[in-house]
């Protein structure tokens, strides 16, 4: 089997096609599918229908894919609202529990510190009277339950 390459010169461009001459579309034989006698002005017509058909078609499907995307940022748009209404409902029941917690919490404090200036009183009395009494430092409650017995260090 003897495959033979075409010659150079079918791959390589003659120098006559270097310089082309003007073509003569007159010249040219007419087309079988074509009228042996084409109207200039009806074929000027019927190319300018054709771009106003394809402008129109190509200016709807823009127009759709634009209502889509106005739809889509609309849906979009009223998801962030929503989002932003829930946050800011969260946001105020957080700040009612923390404002409730912080309230709870300087009351227990403002209890602490009064008790213990309460305890701070008292005990600053039950000793002077402890003191007084035998001379020892015994807290009431423990001389109470044995009153003769007297508790050293």
């Amino acid at each position: 089997m003897n495959i033979q390459a075409p010659p150079p010169s079918a791959y390589a461009p003659k120098k006559s096609d270097a310089v082309r001459q003007p073509t003569n579309i007159q010249a040219l034989p007419p087309s079988a599918c074509a009228p042996n006698t084409a109207d200039p002005v009806r074929l000027a017509s019927a190319t300018i229908q054709a771009v106003d058909r394809i402008g129109e078609a190509a200016s709807e499907e823009i127009e759709k894919a634009a209502d889509e995307i106005m739809r889509g940022a609309t849906e979009i748009a009223q998801k962030l609202g929503a989002l932003a209404n829930a946050i800011k409902e969260h946001s105020k029941i957080a700040h009612e529990h923390i404002t409730k917690y912080c309230d709870n919490a300087t009351a227990v404090l403002e209890g602490v510190r009064d008790l213990q200036a309460r305890l701070e009183v008292s005990g600053r009395t039950t000793e002077t009277q402890q003191l007084r009494d035998d001379g020892s430092i015994v807290p009431a409650f423990s001389r109470q339950d044995q009153p003769n017995t007297k508790i050293t260090n």
